[in-house]
């Protein structure tokens, strides 16, 4: 099939959308498709040899500008192209197939807003956010991204984003496929990863015996960062085994490093801040913890899994659905459940427990691949193609067809 896909910018350094999209392209092309990639950028060498690239050119002064502008420019690009499948993935509506790899914008703003106990905090918060041109931008493309009337199929990475997809943006279910997240366990191998974890505790201050969390992301609010510290905590108790809590991300970290202070934790939580190679972050650390308040499937989480590390994450996040609880980790039913945090934090911390997750964790990570993900995909791909090729053979007929024998037919 020629394939046409549509990106805002792909550099696998600032995110797992961007990642994602490029595992995407070197699994459609290893199957035998032609890879077109329609975007505003990308990083030099990030994307195969064999990827298209077309630049999709687009202006604007404020960030709402420029988004719309790439959609509309996108739009315009595509609108006439002839591909067997087009596929978007965010903030961009010309397509046959839509992947909200960021969820949906109602579903991200509800559960947004639940960081907020006070009833009050919540409402301006999401006064807040609609007060903003970008939200007004996001909603009239998905607008248009699921208007019954274009017809796009829709490709869910959750049941979570499906029920949002119906809920907020009233999406049929016979248009909606669930796929999914996935990712290339290959890819967060290390060669050795004995010799790496010791060097890399001794460089960032934790020593070979510290029991070490991990918590990766940038966005360090909506991750749940701050529950998570006050689950750690809540635990401090006589004779509970002490907890090192290693923070990946470039996110701002002041008030989260007071918070921790505060609460008498501050030796317990290590911010590293950006780190390149988050590999050496996940080979290092004996469990993952994710409390987030809303992501659609979590890439970070699965690719944890597949290190062999036990999650802890919520049901808020998508990647929860592949997981059983108490068996590769645990599923938090909220953020701030801070009791159901202290008791998935405790058994983690049990050697013998924490050796059973971890080899149900390593089994997981590794049982639905990323091949698994792009086949499924393809079969979507595969619908759209045999339904646009029996549109154009019927066009096609009844332009053969003379005027006035049509009614005879």
């Amino acid at each position: 099939m020629r394939l046409a896909l549509n990106f805002p910018r792909v550099d696998p350094t600032r995110g797992g959308a961007e990642t994602y999209i490029v595992d995407l392209c070197r699994g459609l092309l290893r199957r035998g498709h032609e890879v077109d990639l329609y975007a505003g950028g990308w990083a030099e060498g990030a994307l195969p040899s064999e990827v298209r690239r077309v630049r999709v050119e687009s202006g604007g002064r404020t960030r709402s500008q420029k988004i719309a502008a790439f959609a509309d420019a996108s739009a315009a690009l595509l609108k006439n192209a002839d591909y067997d499948c087009s596929v978007g993935f965010i903030n961009t509506y010309e397509h046959d197939v839509i992947i909200p790899q960021g969820g949906v914008q109602g579903g991200s703003l509800r559960a947004n807003s639940r960081r907020f106990a006070n009833p009050v905090a919540r409402r301006l918060y999401v006064l807040g956010k609609k007060a903003n041109p970008k939200f007004w931008t996001y909603r009239a493309i998905e607008k248009r991204q699921y208007d019954p009337a274009r017809g796009a199929r829709v490709v869910a990475v959750s049941r979570m984003v499906a029920g949002h997809l119906r809920e907020f943006n009233g999406v049929g279910g016979d248009r909606i496929r669930v796929v999914p997240n996935a990712i290339d366990p290959d890819r967060v191998t290390l060669p050795r990863p004995n010799e790496t974890r010791a060097e890399f505790r001794g460089e960032v201050g934790l020593a070979t015996d510290d029991l070490v969390g991990l918590f990766v992301g940038h966005n360090y609010a909506l991750k749940g960062l701050e529950p998570l510290i006050r689950g750690l905590a809540a635990r401090e108790r006589p004779g509970a085994r002490p907890i090192k809590l290693l923070v990946c991300g470039g996110g701002r970290p002041g008030r989260y490093r007071r918070l921790a202070e505060r609460l008498g934790v501050g030796d317990r939580v290590v911010f590293l801040g950006f780190h390149d190679d988050v590999r050496e972050c996940y080979w290092s650390s004996d469990f993952f913890v994710s409390p987030t308040y809303y992501d659609p499937c979590s890439l970070v989480v699965l690719e944890a899994l597949a290190c062999g590390l036990p999650a802890i994450t919520t049901a808020c996040n998508g990647a929860s659905e592949l997981m059983s609880h108490g068996r590769q980790g645990f599923v938090l039913s909220t953020p701030d459940a801070t009791d159901e945090m202290v008791a998935a934090l405790d058994a983690t911390a049990d050697d013998d427990r924490r050796a059973a997750l971890s080899a149900e964790a390593a089994e997981l990570g590794r049982a639905w691949t990323f091949d698994d993900h792009v086949e499924a995909l393809v079969k979507v791909f595969e619908e759209v193609a045999a339904s646009k090729r029996k549109s154009a053979g019927l066009r096609s007929r009844r332009d053969r067809i003379p005027i006035h024998g049509r009614g005879n037919a």
